[in-house]
């Protein structure tokens, strides 16, 4: 029985999971955000070392950029995430950075560009809470045949991270094809807490009895890597194209913390009347990190009306699976207290993995010039992108740092403001997404084979967010 008991509460380990299986969340620099990002092969403003750095060849005025999503809110919604009627809701507020960014050009290097990036890759924050009350069944008839006082409660909070800074070069080979390449270090810094505590108290004839269950894990780490991205781009004037390819990411170092604490008092799930219990708690600081980012590959295109001013453009990037692999990797040891017949270790307990898939996305943009009002020249900007999600089901009792599988889809429209040493831009940007999700904890019917929960079913999620997109550029 305790073998059972250690098996399901492993399985029942709360992974609901931060929002770090999207790729395109977030975009970069004013005017590419709004097109969507579907500027590799036409982007013309300081978001080249990120989007195509060989496209740092064509521009002609070194600048300075910074943009932001000054404002956002966003929603995220599990309808009965945690039982009937127990959704998983929670609203947030945050202002999110972008990117700062800048192109240099020196009189000693003719054809040659650089540029410098720093921006914000993923910035997401997630708190959300469940609680039940009630008075019925929940322990064996043999114990306590009538019903006993229920209270159980889940919580989940998490906050990831993950800033890009990159140093850029640009060659213009001929009139027409460029090369360029940014060499990126990413910071990745997350953070999850979970727990899940449930308990039932009866009366057994001469004393109040109870049964508990307390299901709580942490992970915390910081990572850094490096990895490069090299584009080509062809500028045949009113049409321009563009590829890059992304490497693998390298590790270079990192560090984290991850505890388990799995307590389970006096539940008798074979219901022979005899209740057990079993205390297992570990905690490793300090232990290395690895976090991997796939090979992607972008192609885009950029067309340009020239009678009526409209610049028309697309791009698609394809990001190859990483498969599974152990983020944070604990030193081997027993732990047990109270369970000293149990085979495993820290290993097995404390293990921190994480799995990506292979994803497609596409994003369309349209740029209109509106002509000079008062004090620059106006454009309108129109963008949608898709946002499909990595994530793979998990297959293990490891702890995993994602669960979110819902696939997104991003809108965005806005004006930019030019005139001849500035540009300023601001637009709104709209995020839906929606997918059907398996419950990590049911709060229904509780019995004690499931360790005081009940059976997961199937749900829906729905992720919302909308945002005020502004940023300014000085042309020096």
């Amino acid at each position: 029985m305790r073998n059972l008991l250690l098996l399901s509460v492993l399985l029942a380990a709360c992974q609901l999971g931060a929002q770090d299986q999207n790729y395109w969340t977030q975009q970069a620099g004013t005017r590419s955000h709004l097109l969507g990002g579907a500027v590799v092969g036409g982007v013309d403003d300081t978001s080249a070392g990120y989007y195509n750095p060989a496209r740092l060849a064509w521009i002609d005025n070194p600048s300075l950029s910074v943009s932001a999503t000054v404002y956002q809110v966003d929603r995220y919604f599990i309808r009965d995430g945690a039982g009937k009627e127990r959704d998983l809701d929670a609203l947030n507020w945050r202002v999110v950075p972008s990117l700062v960014s800048g192109i240099h050009l020196f009189d000693f290097a003719p054809g040659h560009a650089f540029g410098h990036t720093i921006m914000a890759r993923h910035y997401y924050t997630n708190s959300v809470s469940a609680r039940r009350e009630a008075n019925e069944n929940v322990i064996g008839d043999v114990r306590s045949p009538g019903n006993e006082d229920y209270t159980a409660q889940i919580t989940y909070d998490a906050d990831l991270q993950e800033y890009w800074m990159g140093l850029s070069w640009a060659w213009a080979i001929t009139d027409y094809l460029s090369f360029g390449a940014t060499t990126f270090g990413g910071l990745r810094i997350q953070k999850i807490l979970a727990n899940i505590d449930a308990r039932a108290v009866w009366f057994n004839g001469t004393a109040f009895e109870a049964a508990s269950v307390n299901n709580q894990t942490y992970v915390s780490y910081v990572d850094l890597r490096t990895f490069w991205k090299i584009g080509l781009a062809l500028d045949l004037g009113d049409f321009k194209a563009g590829i890059t390819t992304t490497t693998q990411s390298i590790h270079l170092w990192g560090e984290g913390t991850v505890s388990r604490d799995l307590d389970i008092l006096n539940i008798d799930p074979d219901n022979d009347g005899v209740g057990a219990s079993l205390v297992l708690n570990d905690r490793q600081d300090s232990r290395p990190t690895e976090f991997r980012s796939p090979w992607s590959f972008a192609a885009g295109a950029e067309y340009t009306v020239s009678a009526t001013g409209t610049r028309i453009c697309a791009s698609v990037e394809w990001f190859l699976p990483v498969g599974a692999w152990t983020v944070i990797r604990p030193e081997s040891g027993a732990f047990f207290q109270g369970a000293t017949t149990l085979a495993g270790g820290s290993n097995d307990f404390l293990k921190v993995r994480h799995t990506s898939n292979g994803v497609f996305n596409v994003a369309v943009g349209v740029s209109q010039k509106f002509g000079d009002w008062i004090i620059g020249e106006w454009s309108g900007h129109w963008g949608f992108y898709t946002d499909f999600s990595s994530n793979v089901s998990k297959q293990d009792s490891a702890i995993h740092l994602g669960s979110t599988e819902w696939d997104l889809y991003h809108g965005m429209t806005g004006i930019t403001i030019r005139t001849e040493k500035s540009e300023f831009g601001i637009g709104v940007h709209f995020t839906i997404g929606s997918d059907s999700v398996e419950q990590n904890i049911n709060l229904d019917n509780p019995n004690e084979q499931q360790l005081l929960l009940g059976v997961p079913d199937s749900t829906r999620g729905v992720y919302w967010a909308i945002g005020v997109v502004a940023g300014y550029t000085y042309f020096f």
